[in-house]
């Protein structure tokens, strides 16, 4: 059988990206709204202020973040905010909430607000690539709808034959299985023809600012919206027919996958009344940690890669789940951070874009030139389970 080549990565911008500062800040509004419309509850805002400077991820870590739910108030958090008294401020048309609940639009609304935004995902990736898929993949873990917006795109381009598979609800971890279906979809065709993948993660969606902790506050400030579409080819038709003015790209070696044991509760994404919902337990970077190693050196081991003895020549792409979970990893791998940059620089200007991470990491690496034709690569991530998936690839070109 050939080998997948990944390529044809096009991250999508669909708003805008928001200083981090700006909207933990106005994050303290939401907080100190929500916590003041609950019956018999007053707080101030110096303690909300004071509960998210402690717990949300800062400016250091994340530098700007794409938060679509906040598009259309951007004027207000960067050139009104500072100047207003969160005690008298008016609650934005669209952020609608039920007095009896204070949880804001229930599921239907949000899932609406998803389709018809995100459309235009489709639509830009097509633009890069007019030509014709054999198979689209669509990934998301933050809304659906039924016809899909993949589905909706096959049938807006008269593409009656193209296959949409659907890749949902996977979390952080969304990009592998997609892959690896796809890699499926690609082996079983007698034409071999391209696979695209394309990722629609409107988690903003989902925030939820009524639940007054400290984990939700940290996941509050952590996740961000993320587009990309990126498409496989079989080793022999990308070479042939592949892109014309970019070849690079990055070879599939090998691939694994594991559930860890007595985790089936630490990391959780479920369907609630009115948002999706996410539990995130502090043994998650622990048993992260205490398996990673093993897990890839089994991964290697596979193709009779030396990991110990080649590990500081490996590009790593490791997703971001928070600032800290890439420096476990490097740390216990005893590696050079210089290795993870791009994780870390995806990270501090996008965000956690869940399912969309992964690849836009990729991209940066396929399209950095320091890092030159024939580096192994190896990509890792952790979701619901928990659940630790990985690649080894080699650039190519």
């Amino acid at each position: 059988m050939n080998a997948i080549i990944l390529s044809n990565f096009h991250p999508i911008l669909v708003g805008k990206l928001i200083n981090q500062n700006f909207i933990n800040q106005y994050t303290k509004f939401l907080y100190h709204f929500f916590q003041n419309t609950k019956a018999n509850k007053t707080i101030t805002f110096k303690d909300v202020s004071d509960h998210v400077d402690r717990y949300a991820v800062s400016s250091a870590n994340i530098e700007k973040r794409q938060v679509l739910l906040f598009d259309e108030i951007e004027h207000f958090i960067v050139n009104e905010m500072a100047d207003t008294d969160p005690s008298k401020y008016i609650f934005p048309v669209g952020f609608e909430f039920l007095s009896d609940s204070h949880y804001g639009p229930k599921i239907e609304m949000r899932m609406d607000w998803f389709k018809k935004k995100l459309g235009y995902v489709f639509d830009k990736f097509y633009e890069y690539t007019s030509s014709k898929p054999e198979n689209i993949i669509h990934v998301t873990c933050s809304g659906y709808s039924s016809p899909s917006l993949a589905q909706e795109a096959v049938i807006n381009r008269n593409w009656s034959d193209v296959k949409v598979t659907h890749s949902y609800h996977m979390g952080c971890y969304g990009a592998f299985p997609a892959i690896r279906t796809g890699s499926g979809l690609l082996s079983l065709s007698e034409t071999k023809g391209r696979v695209d993948i394309i990722h629609t993660e409107l988690l903003s969606v989902h925030l939820n600012l009524t639940e007054f902790s400290a984990a939700n506050t940290m996941i509050c400030s952590l996740f961000s919206d993320g587009f990309i579409g990126y498409s496989l080819y079989d080793e022999n038709k990308f070479y042939m027919e592949g892109l014309k003015s970019n070849k690079a790209g990055l070879k599939i070696l090998a691939s694994h996958e594991v559930i860890i044991p007595d985790t089936l509760e630490d990391m959780t994404w479920d369907l609630g009344e009115y948002s999706f919902l996410m539990t995130l337990s502090k043994r998650v970077p622990v048993f992260i940690r205490k398996n990673i190693k093993n897990f890839i050196v089994n991964m290697c081991d596979k193709i009779g890669f030396d990991f110990e003895l080649e590990k500081d020549s490996i590009y790593y792409a490791i997703h971001p789940g928070g600032p800290k979970i890439i420096d476990y990893v490097v740390n216990e791998l005893n590696i050079d951070s210089s290795r993870a940059y791009w994780s870390y620089d995806v990270l501090k200007h996008k965000g956690n874009m869940s399912s969309a991470t992964v690849p836009h990491i990729f991209q940066k690496i396929i399209n950095d030139p320091e890092i030159k034709v024939h580096t192994k690569v190896i990509a890792i991530a952790f979701g619901p389970g928990l659940t630790a998936t990985g690649l080894l690839l080699e650039k190519i070109a």
